[in-house]
């Protein structure tokens, strides 16, 4: 249901995608609708295999006669058997086909690129049309799924109410990062100076996002209470034992909420909200139907365990976590002398390290809620759920998921707690160990992080301070704030030569444009120049000669670029940006 790796996948395809098309065009449409067609055809012939399959070993049983050997139905059993057990790998299977695909799409036939160049969608407001392959390849893979699930599984949905589920799981989903995005524009649209400070600092834009991530996570609860199709549990008797049961133990759930999925299969309850008034607890009608009202205790009890030990607060965590793993990755990357030819290790890495960490200790997170709704019910009537869950579904008894322990070991270690109570001890120290990995490896990323971002600020403030007398330059400001702002981005560009000698090229450069808008000669550009025609001179490859040429070239571009900004009035950065396109050191926008 919650395609939450696959949706994140897209995302990081599509941010790989962006600026990197190797055909943008009609080709990228046709690419959209090629590969939409293919996954349809795959997994709807898939799926006729499987059904097919199915049917064959139903009419096989309902044929034998009734003095038929055991060893025929038992072997009937075991093929109808491997066939629930290999649907997962079949959907995981149509999952990795729909997401080379749209790698292909993004890639090769510039998808990204053509959202943003052709159909002229701003940067930030992309993020669902970026993704619209993708969501229109899994959307025509449902209907092979539906077909599984109806013959297969024997599920009861109906079309529109499979498609209707579909479509709000994957919307309840995606709908956090949309919402960051669209506050993040929001910000560089109406914020003033924003769009300075976010090209001026590299890591800036990282600590707004991650306080974005951090501010809208408290009201993502109440847009996903808008977009499932829940209503709040009638009052009576079972309503009241679930809320005298949080309220006896000091916790707070603002609404306890049935979502109407319109199938009998799918049984399932979790709690979202960080904040108890944002807090709610989902409990699926067919789990309603399926269990007692002690049983739905107990499921309840589970979920407030989650809030009790406050997993929700370590998801937020694990994800901050993440984003600054990859950073420190790429910068620690950064000091082997063969980064370049393993770049993709500072992206794959910590992928792959949050992938089965967070696997690791959300099973184990289950554990604990596990073990708290049986402390406060009952181990027996915990297990007794969990055997009606796996009696529905016999393949999830073993089958093991990347965020829970399969149903059969989560019933042994409940009577194993209940009889042996030191293993509780064992259990947590699993847990801690697995949290203790991601926090030093998160202390590890924040050291390496610690040089670039004193760089980046310092820089950035160069940077800043620069912008700021341009704009104060071309707005004819008084002469007593144009001359703060240039000793202020002279002061500023000082202090960034002293990092580095690559800085120092950067801080003669923006103390020869402030001389230069000054309409004082522009001492630090000669000197850049002589020094680049001293090195062409004496360059030891082609290669070093042609890159000499185009500072040259860059730093002449310069001089023109600062005499037209002082003439016309106009903007540095914008007449220098005209001059890179004209000389063809730089591509043009597109339109």
């Amino acid at each position: 249901m919650f395609n939450l790796v696959g949706i994140l996948a897209a995302l990081m395809i599509a941010a790989l995608g962006r600026g990197n098309g190797m055909i943008v065009g009609w080709e990228s449409l046709a690419a959209v609708g090629i590969g939409a067609v293919a996954v349809f055809a795959f997994y709807y012939s898939v799926s006729s295999h499987l059904v097919d399959r199915w049917q064959l070993l139903k009419l096989r049983s309902a044929a034998l006669p009734s003095e038929a050997p055991l060893d025929a139905r038992r072997s009937i059993a075991i093929d109808q058997e491997m066939i629930q057990r290999r649907l997962p790998l079949f959907r995981v299977g149509v999952d990795v086909l729909i997401l080379t695909l749209f790698g292909a799409q993004s890639v090769i036939f510039g998808w990204p690129d053509y959202v943003t160049h052709v159909l002229h969608v701003p940067e930030y407001l992309d993020l669902a049309p970026d993704l619209l392959p993708y969501f229109a390849m899994l959307v025509l893979s449902w209907v092979g799924q539906y077909r599984i699930e109806r013959k297969v599984r024997g599920s009861d949905w109906r079309p529109l109410k499979f498609l209707a589920f579909q479509l709000r799981a994957n919307v309840m989903t995606v709908l956090p990062i949309v919402l960051i995005y669209a506050v993040y524009w929001a910000i560089l649209q109406f914020v003033p100076h924003a769009q300075d400070l976010r090209k001026s600092f590299y890591y800036l834009e990282v600590a707004v996002m991650l306080g974005l991530v951090v501010f809208i996570t408290f009201f993502v609860p109440l847009a996903i209470r808008m977009v499932l199709p829940a209503s709040p549990l009638p009052d009576g008797r079972l309503r009241r034992r679930l809320e005298s049961f949080a309220k006896d133990r000091g916790l707070k759930v603002n609404q306890i909420l049935v979502w109407r999925t319109g199938s009998r299969m799918f049984a399932t309850a979790f709690v979202i909200g960080l904040a108890s008034p944002f807090r709610y607890v989902f409990i699926t009608d067919s789990l309603m139907r399926r269990l007692s009202e002690d049983e739905i205790l107990a499921v309840y009890a589970h979920e407030l365990g989650h809030v009790r030990h406050r997993h929700l607060w370590w998801l937020l965590a694990f994800i901050i976590s993440l984003s600054l793993v990859m950073m420190g990755a790429e910068q620690g990357l950064k000091l082997l002398p063969m980064a370049r030819d393993v770049s993709w290790i500072s992206f794959v890495g910590p992928l792959a390290f949050a992938y089965f960490l967070f696997g690791y200790i959300s099973r184990r997170f289950e554990r604990q809620a596990d073990a708290f709704a049986a402390k406060h019910t009952s181990p027996e009537l915990l297990a007794q759920v969990f055997v009606k869950l796996g009696m529905a579904n016999p393949a999830m008894m073993k089958k093991q998921g990347w965020r829970h322990f399969s149903l059969e070991q989560r019933i042994r270690e409940l009577m194993m707690n209940k009889a042996h109570p030191e293993v509780s001890v064992l259990f947590s120290k699993e847990l801690w160990r697995g949290m203790a990995l991601g926090v030093l490896v998160t202390i590890g990323a924040l050291i390496l992080l610690v040089q670039p971002v004193r760089e980046d600020i310092v820089s950035g403030l160069a940077t800043y301070s620069l912008t700021e007398y341009d704009r104060a330059r071309v707005s004819n400001a008084r002469p007593e704030h144009l001359n703060e702002l240039r000793q202020r981005t002279l002061d500023r560009s000082e202090a960034m030569g002293n990092l580095n000698d690559d800085y120092q090229e950067v801080a003669y450069w923006y103390e020869g444009i402030v001389q230069g808008l000054a309409g004082e000669q522009p001492e630090a550009l000669d000197k850049m120049l002589a020094r680049a025609q001293d090195r062409q001179k004496h360059a030891d490859t082609e290669a070093e000669r042609r890159a000499w040429a185009s500072e040259i070239e860059q730093i002449e571009a310069t001089r023109i670029a600062i005499d037209r900004a002082r003439e016309n009035g106009t903007s540095f950065f914008e007449e220098y940006d005209a001059e890179l396109v004209h000389r063809g050191l730089k591509s043009p926008e597109p339109e």
